[in-house]
């Protein structure tokens, strides 16, 4: 990156709260001293701390590759670049805050076009989410789940990033087998009304992302992706998109399409969500620039 090419910080690129418009005041001020590299420190400064402010830790998943059950991609691993994933999933105290920020996406002033009926159907109130604090929101639409991202400085992981975060278990062939059978047995009966708190279920990946099996489904950006138009879930489905043998690919293969059953509008209470956020901050900025 050409650091005298930064002219000043775009401020619809950083989003901040109101608290934070000084800390871009210095920076532009460093930037029209010549001072790029100085800016550059607090930047990286500020939008560390700007993005623990929301909602916990946003863990590294380093680049690598997995197996998808995808049909069309059998026997090819598929890759994936490095990015960050929320530690947990979204709380019910996290959501209420994007409600308070953006009111148009409570219960009584989302559009029909963007939620089922069911929308946060278990808060008593608008802002009132008659839950424990620490458990994760459910019954949220795909768009709800979207708009919070962004608004949280990331996005909605894709079905690759999720899979391949929830795919870094570091357990022997023996513990998978017997993981594998519990997860089946989760899957059949997902309990929407006893949610446990984020953070309870013990499952935890490698980089330390936790709770991706046991409490909730989660929604992802590409949920519904071209091979899942026409898929119904069935054991002759599920037996045609297994790309290996075993317990867990069958699981692997229920979880994707019971995720392909949904639609956009779906609020569920057993689908909640967790937010992705690029890593590569200077290169976002080095397209802003003109």
């Amino acid at each position: 990156m050409n650091l005298r090419m930064l002219k000043k910080v775009p401020q619809e690129l950083l989003k901040p709260d109101p608290g934070s418009r000084e800390m871009i005041n210095l920076i532009n001020i460093l930037l029209s001293k010549w001072n790029p590299a100085g800016a550059l420190v607090l930047l990286a400064v500020f939008s560390t701390a700007n993005l623990r402010a929301q909602g916990g830790d946003k863990l590294l998943i380093p680049a690598g590759s997995f197996h998808s059950v995808l049909p069309e991609v059998v026997g090819e691993p598929v890759r994936v670049d490095s990015f960050y994933l929320d530690e947990v999933a979204v709380t019910n105290e996290d959501f209420l805050e994007f409600l308070q920020a953006n009111p148009r996406w409570t219960r009584s002033g989302i559009p029909a076009l963007y939620a089922g009926s069911d929308y946060l159907r278990h808060w008593k109130e608008d802002l009132d989410p008659s839950a424990k604090n620490s458990t994760p929101v459910t019954r949220v639409s795909w768009f709800a789940a979207n708009s919070y991202c962004k608004w949280a400085g990331g996005r909605l992981p894709t079905l690759n990033e999720w899979e391949y975060s929830a795919q870094a278990l570091d357990i022997s062939d023996a513990e998978l087998d017997r993981f594998s059978f519990e997860l089946m047995g989760w899957y059949s009966a997902v309990d929407a009304n006893q949610a446990a708190p984020v953070g309870s279920t013990g499952i935890e990946n490698r980089y330390g992302v936790k709770d991706q099996f046991g409490l909730i489904m989660e929604w992802v950006e590409d949920f519904k992706p071209v091979l899942g138009s026409e898929i119904s879930l069935d054991c002759g489905t599920v037996g045609r998109m297994q790309n290996g043998s075993g317990i867990y690919s069958y699981a692997a293969s229920v979880r994707y399409i019971t995720r392909m059953s949904f639609n956009a509008k779906s609020t569920t209470g057993m689908l909640g969500f967790r937010c992705a956020y690029d890593i590569d901050q200077t290169k976002r900025l080095e397209e802003q620039l003109p």
